[in-house]
């Protein structure tokens, strides 16, 4: 058996995540966002310092006061945060969204008389530091980075159910019931029962790995870090990532009056810095790739 399956089936509980339909919002939120950017330019596009088009954002735009709008790079700031928070944008999308909301501010100064000028760069820099976490997985392929379930919905989608379940359940539980669900199998997860999960393991820091307790397991940490034949680093939001510490505050917050004993919750390992990645695309955000360093050189291919 392949070690990198990570397989130890746990007798104590599984929870099995069901997975979320497109809510009816989406749809709209979508649409609202395609409404702010820019069209794309065509050979048939009006030449550079032809006035810009009147779109419904533009108009809305247009009617707010000079002095109640917000500085270029603020606008820009706003729209890369929200990219990564409500998007889950990867770091090329990222940039997209930047230049884009650059070209959108550069006409909205442009029609008040106010210009302004956006360090995208900079922009860029603050919004990854802020809500990106750069972590690495061992694998025997880049292939190796889906989850057991739920491995056709993006992070984004389960971003939106989250949030969607939430709403439904305000004010009388803004948890709702799908996150501390959610929360129980990211604790399996890290427990070693990964049969139903929706999650993706990786590391803060690869090398943690080779000091795990489970030294003897041969489905443990130090194992795969010592037969995985590369070692792949993602770049992906925070907002799509489960770190034990916050796992076990959703527990210790939702389960106050139903599962009194959370004696288990303390067995969810931190030493690893293990962090948990909630969606099947987890490949869209891979920024390096190598052989393994750390791979036993009596290890067989």
């Amino acid at each position: 058996m392949d070690p990198l399956n990570n397989v130890n089936p746990s007798t104590a509980r599984t929870y099995q995540v069901e997975p979320q339909q497109e809510q009816p919002g989406q749809a709209d939120f979508e649409q609202r966002l395609r409404e702010t950017q820019p069209p794309p330019r065509t050979s048939d596009s009006p030449e550079a310092g032809s006035p810009p088009p009147e779109t419904e954002g533009n108009i809305r735009a247009g009617a707010i006061q000079g002095d109640e709008r917000c500085a270029a790079s603020s606008f820009v700031r706003m729209r890369a945060q929200l990219a990564a928070t409500l998007t889950c944008a990867n770091l090329g999308a990222l940039r997209n969204e930047i230049e884009l909301a650059e070209q959108q501010s550069a006409q909205w100064s442009a029609a008040s008389g106010r210009p302004g000028s956006v360090d995208r760069n900079r922009v860029f820099d603050d919004v990854v530091a802020s809500s990106y976490a750069e972590l690495q997985r061992f694998q025997n392929d880049a292939s190796d980075c889906k989850p057991r379930v739920l491995d056709g919905q993006s992070a984004m989608d389960h971003l939106r159910a989250m949030a969607s379940v939430r709403s439904d359940a305000a004010p009388w539980n803004i948890w709702g019931g799908q996150q501390l669900d959610l929360g129980r199998a990211a604790a399996e997860h890290m427990r070693g029962d990964t049969n139903f999960s929706p999650f993706v393991s990786l590391s803060e820091d690869a090398s943690r790995l080779l000091l795990s307790p489970d030294d003897a397991n041969e489905y443990g940490a130090k194992a795969i870090a010592e037969n995985a034949n590369e070692l792949h680093t993602y770049t992906v939001p925070r907002a799509a990532t489960w770190t034990s510490e916050e796992i076990v505050r959703i527990l210790e917050d939702g389960t106050e009056n139903d599962e009194p004993n959370l004696a288990w919750v303390s067995d969810t390992p931190t030493e690893e810095r293990e962090v948990l990645f909630l969606g099947g695309n987890l490949d869209d955000y891979r920024t390096a790739s190598e052989p393994n360093p750390y791979r036993n050189p009596g290890t067989r291919g």
